[in-house]
């Protein structure tokens, strides 16, 4: 199947971006990847990235194929990471345990709330931070610290009651309160706590000796008579950093100096613990919760009294800075933007000067599709980046494209944001192929001026088993999943783990810290290791649970030296299947076909020495939550032939499963001078292909 496509200037969410388009005939471009008779004969394809830009999307192109690394094996182990939210009793036990499963990477907050109040050049609780980096030192962890200011508890404030003595309406600007409490209110600072947790949401602008309090902006709710929680933040919210006539703000330059001192302390402390500069810090968690404090207008309402410009590019740029200048004496640590966890707009070309990594959370609940698909100016595209929608109204100035066919399934998979299933993939920014966001460069090599590139941390993800997002507050408790038994649960999370693991880092992720270690849905260590620290012995890093263990054999599976020689990479030029296992029928049309099982095999290879490799493959099928015949989660094998390039004749073969422990069936169907063909059974979950040649040419290999 051909079909000619020529690029256009299109719109989308009011902004321009290119669409493809059927007119004229500039390029031609096949059927993408694919092939017929259960082969795909062009797995690796440019085109799988290329024919989509952003504004579009697909059920059917697969931008993680565009491109094939092969990665050193010890970028995996030093990778694999998690967030450690463990109190202080457990940090030593379950350091311990995670390092003896392979764990190199671990996250945890020490956000300005640390900050002594009185003095914000002191931690409140330094024999906290001590025990915790000091758990992951001993075992050999690096951490990465996240540098905070959640508007629950913003920096340094004081949390108490005030008293109401007369109700107040919804809208009200004026409160009154008793003399007690009046003179506890700092003007600009101090305010009425949200029910929701927010302190000092509604800030008190002028307080009379009478009690007579003027507020900011107008109660959100009625305000009945009586004690009401309150607090006092040290600081005042992040106005803008400029004022109308473009000079520095006094407000914004009050409160950064607060925060880059509590950068300083927290940093300065951490070497002092680490005994070095091996650690990372990320600079703020996901704007679109808990950072109210990053924007003063969520406090006093809109005001051009508040400046200008954009508080959260500028408090990166100083940060950076600041860290990075050698007088304030951690300039070797890693520097990681969260304020880019949740936005596919931040690229090495945009990024500042000094900054080691761009941070993303990419959290994706479950959808079921077509009832779940979202309408609006993104162009779906088919099998061959066709543009394939109809016009169904418009939204503002923008047309509603609907897809003209919707395939039926769900989508509960780690590797969601590496496909196209949302325009906003991740491949746009860890691919080595180079493409443009309005007109902004992003890709692998993009970078600031006189800058290395900065490198991809995903520093929170994961699957929750109710099928939710957990990174969105307000998103429904529970989907409609398939019910999990916890060990169905447990079995999930592993699998998820190792995919994570595998398949993101080989595609260029640098980091990777899978949330979390304890958690009621999320938690990838078992409770019952937990329960049995209590008892005040090591309980052992088989009590882990299924997740490290399977940690644990995936990282000795890649046990070899540093990479020290030369990549000699691999090559994937064929897969052939079976049976013809799908993953979503189409519509019996050529340019929206079924989405065969071949055609997400994922092959990641990673190369533990000269001429040895470790390939992870795996059917990256689009739900881990899916049941199939006799009601297990587990995709039934599926025997795979695939084509390996790269690989001298007298290359040995085996094959292991990491999350079972178990030794997988794998043949050599036919050698080349430079290739190989195997024959293996997959599953949903990566089975791990060793390729070793059979003669050593050193005494030491």
């Amino acid at each position: 199947m051909r079909a000619v496509l020529r690029r256009r200037r299109g719109r989308v969410a009011g902004l321009a971006v290119p669409l493809a388009v059927l007119a004229g005939a500039v390029a031609v471009i096949e059927l993408i990847g694919r092939g017929d008779g259960g082969v795909v004969e062009r797995p690796i394809d440019p085109r799988q990235q290329t024919a989509l830009a952003f504004g579009e999307r697909s059920h059917w192109l697969q931008p993680w194929r565009a491109y094939l690394d092969t990665v050193p094996a010890d970028r995996l182990r030093n990778a694999i990471g998690i967030n450690f939210n463990v109190s202080e009793a457990e940090a030593p036990g379950t350091a311990r345990m995670l390092a003896e499963s392979g764990f190199r990477r671990a996250r945890l907050e020490i956000g300005w709330s640390s900050i002594d109040y009185a003095n914000t050049s002191r931690l409140r609780r330094p024999a906290y931070l001590k025990k915790i980096l000091g758990a992951l030192r001993d075992n050999g962890i690096r951490p990465l610290i996240l540098l905070n200011a959640n508007h629950n508890y913003p920096g340094p404030t004081r949390f108490f009651d005030l008293t109401v003595t007369r109700a107040a309406p919804q809208g009200a600007r004026i409160v009154q309160l008793d003399a007690k409490s009046a003179a506890r209110v700092i003007p600009r600072r101090t305010g009425l706590n949200r029910s929701d947790g927010k302190a000092a949401d509604v800030i008190f602008t002028a307080v009379r000796p009478d009690g007579t309090a003027t507020l900011a902006r107008p109660l959100p709710e009625a305000l009945e008579a009586g004690r009401h929680a309150a607090a006092t933040l040290r600081f005042v919210p992040f106005t803008r950093p400029l004022l109308l006539d473009g000079r520095p703000n006094p407000s914004f330059e009050r409160t950064l100096a607060g925060w880059l001192r509590y950068v300083g302390t927290v940093t300065r402390a951490a070497q002092e613990v680490m005994g070095s500069q091996r650690f990372d810090v990320e600079i703020w968690n996901e704007l679109t919760f808990g950072s109210d404090f990053l924007f003063a207008e969520r406090y006093f309402g809109p005001s051009g009294k508040l400046g200008s410009g954009d508080a959260p590019r500028e408090i990166l740029e100083r940060t950076v800075r600041f860290i990075r200048d050698p007088r304030n004496g951690v300039p070797r640590v890693g520097i990681g933007n969260g304020f880019a966890n949740q936005t596919p707009f931040d690229a090495g070309s945009t990024s500042p000067r000094g900054l080691t990594a761009i941070d993303k959370h990419p959290y994706y609940p479950l959808r079921r599709f077509p009832e779940d698909a979202v309408y609006n100016a993104i162009a779906p595209l088919d099998a061959v980046g066709r543009p394939r929608f109809e016009v169904d109204g418009r939204r503002g100035r923008e047309p509603i494209r609907r897809d003209g066919f919707t395939p039926e399934y769900d989508s509960f998979f780690p590797e969601y944001p590496l496909t196209a299933i949302q325009t906003e993939h991740l491949v746009r920014d860890l691919s080595p192929i180079t493409t443009s966001l309005y007109d902004t460069p992003h890709g692998r090599r993009t970078r600031p001026k006189a800058s290395q590139a900065p490198e991809m941390w995903i520093t929170e993800t994961n699957l929750d088993p109710a099928g939710s997002d957990p990174s969105n507050p307000l998103a429904p408790a529970e989907r409609p999943l398939a019910r999990m038994s916890p060990s169905e649960v447990e079995r999930m999370q592993a699998k998820a783990a190792l995919r994570y693991y595998t398949a993101f880092v080989n595609k260029g992720v640098a980091a990777m810290f899978l949330y979390a270690a304890k958690d009621p849905n999320l938690g990838l260590v078992d409770p019952a290791f937990f329960a049995a620290l209590k008892s005040g012995s090591y309980p052992g890093a088989d009590r882990g649970g299924e997740t490290p263990r399977a940690v644990a054999r995936l990282v000795r599976a890649l046990e070899g030296p540093p990479a020290q020689e030369a990549i000699r990479p691999l090559s994937l030029l064929r897969i052939a299947d079976d049976r013809g296992g799908k993953q979503f029928e189409g519509d019996g049309s050529e340019t929206r076909p079924a989405l065969y099982d071949r055609d997400v095999v994922g092959f990641f290879p990673f190369q533990t020495r000269a001429g040895e490799y470790v390939c992870a493959a795996y059917v990256m099928t689009r739900s881990l939550a899916r049941r199939y015949d006799g009601d297990t989660l587990d995709l039934p094998e599926e025997t795979f032939r695939l084509t390996i390039g790269g690989l001298g004749p007298d290359t040995l073969v085996t094959a292991s499963d990491p999350l079972t422990a178990r030794g997988v069936a794998v043949k050599v169907i036919s050698r080349g001078r430079d290739r190989i063909e195997v024959e293996l059974p997959l599953t949903d979950s990566p089975r791990l292909l060793k390729l070793r040649p059979a003669r050593r040419t050193r005494p030491d290999q």
